[in-house]
């Protein structure tokens, strides 16, 4: 009798154990799922990015090859896209580097409107209007890219949060400026004659951000490649730039003309050719360039 109880308690016990395995081995099957599906969208929002890209390279080899353009602002920024196109390619996909990747996306779209809209020859082009991402079209390309995972909806909001706080800088202009006794200032290109180097563009309408003080970055590099003004540099995130003067400014969500008024090294401006670029913290936003003679 003792030996049926005891019998009777190991297949007891023994159908608990077979149980539990197979509990166990139905929740490892379900991890392992939710992981296969979980890198499977990674995988979808990556290859959206790189499609993005790809398709910013095809349309610079297009402008640049109808107008035989060479060692032009295009040109540079095209190879920066090839350049990020094959660092993303190299990387597996993670949470954090499609958000990184997505705002860079929406950063050189914005560049490359502003380098065709300063194209002589694609004035005046229709494909200019579908080129133009305005704040509404870029949250629907947001919401298409997010999947349905919990996980990916929080860092979807977080990414659109601080993109919509980004600022942008349209129809970046530069000329050297003779200052008058009266304040008043009058444009010249002879190196000898000009007082300043003057930047002037707009900070755009942006219905996303927030009103409040903010600041830009105008960085002037003249021919020999010194840094104008106060050549003075941040840090963000362990990257750095060196900036000729900081805009400071109220923002109101509306349109605002900026202009700021740079001085030489020393006494005269050098002949040649300088660069001006803007920058939000250590993006680069525009970029232009102008020839003192």
């Amino acid at each position: 009798m003792e030996n049926s109880n005891n019998n009777n308690g190991i297949k007891i016990i023994t159908g608990i154990l077979a149980v539990l395995l197979v509990v166990a081995g139905a929740f490892a099957i379900k991890l392992y799922n939710q992981e296969k599906d979980t890198k499977s969208q990674l995988t979808k929002e990556k290859n959206v990015v790189l499609a993005d890209l790809k398709e910013m390279v095809d349309k610079y080899d297009v402008v640049i090859e109808e107008n035989n353009l060479k060692d032009t602002e295009l040109n540079e920024a095209r190879d920066r896209i090839q350049g990020l196109i094959e660092n993303i390619d190299a990387k597996d996909a993670t949470i954090a580097s499609l958000g990184k990747y997505r705002t860079e996306v929406f950063k050189l779209r914005k560049e490359r409107d502003f380098l065709f809209a300063q194209n002589d020859s694609l004035r005046g082009s229709n494909k200019l209007l579908a080129m133009r991402v305005d704040s509404t079209s870029y949250e629907l390309e947001v919401q298409r890219g997010v999947g349905d995972s919990l996980f990916l909806e929080n860092n979807k909001l977080a990414e659109r949060v601080e993109l919509g706080a980004a600022l942008a800088a349209n129809k970046l202009k530069a000329v050297g400026v003779i200052e008058r006794s009266s304040g008043k200032l009058v444009e010249n290109a002879r190196a000898r004659r000009v007082d300043k180097v003057r930047a002037c563009f707009t900070v755009p309408q942006n219905r996303l951000a927030e009103a409040g003080d903010r600041e830009l970055y105008v960085q002037v590099i003249d021919p020999s490649q010194n840094i104008l003004g106060d050549n003075a540099s941040i840090t963000v995130e362990e990257t750095s730039i060196t900036y000729s003067t900081i805009s400071k400014f109220y923002y109101e969500n509306s349109a605002l003309d900026i202009c700021e008024n740079i001085p030489p090294i020393g006494d005269d401006f050098e002949a040649g050719v300088y660069k001006v670029n803007i920058y939000d913290g250590v993006a680069l936003i525009a970029q232009t360039s102008f020839t003192l003679k």
